[in-house]
């Protein structure tokens, strides 16, 4: 009886030293990060450069800001960098929206670096 005994205590501590080797983590849901107010044209943006320009690679993002046009239009601008094989330029978006911030159009301008 004392052998089976040993060997259950020996298990046991066995199991534990394994078991305490391995990190302990508690999972928790992370916060949920506000979305900023511009991400929805930044997506239209990302979305109508792609379809304008479709040998293209999308490089990088950037919005450039918002501003008020003098009738109170809103307007929001991003620059993205697009690359075709070893050609690279960039594109200023500018998404023009009502008062209410409703949709009125888009326009590209290509820029040099």
């Amino acid at each position: 009886m004392m052998k089976i005994s040993l060997k259950l205590f020996c298990w046991i501590m066995a199991s534990f030293l394994v078991c305490s080797s391995l990190p302990f983590t508690v999972s928790a849901e992370s916060p949920r990060v506000q979305e900023p107010a511009y991400a929805k044209w930044g997506r239209l943006a990302v979305f109508e450069t792609g379809k304008r320009y479709p040998d293209y690679d999308i490089v990088d993002y950037l919005y450039v800001g918002r501003t008020t046009a003098q009738n109170e239009d809103i307007v929001e601008r991003f620059k993205l960098w697009i690359r075709k094989g070893a050609s690279e330029k960039g594109v200023i978006i500018t998404i023009t929206l009502t008062p209410n911030g409703v949709f009125k159009g888009i326009s590209f301008q290509e820029t040099a670096r």
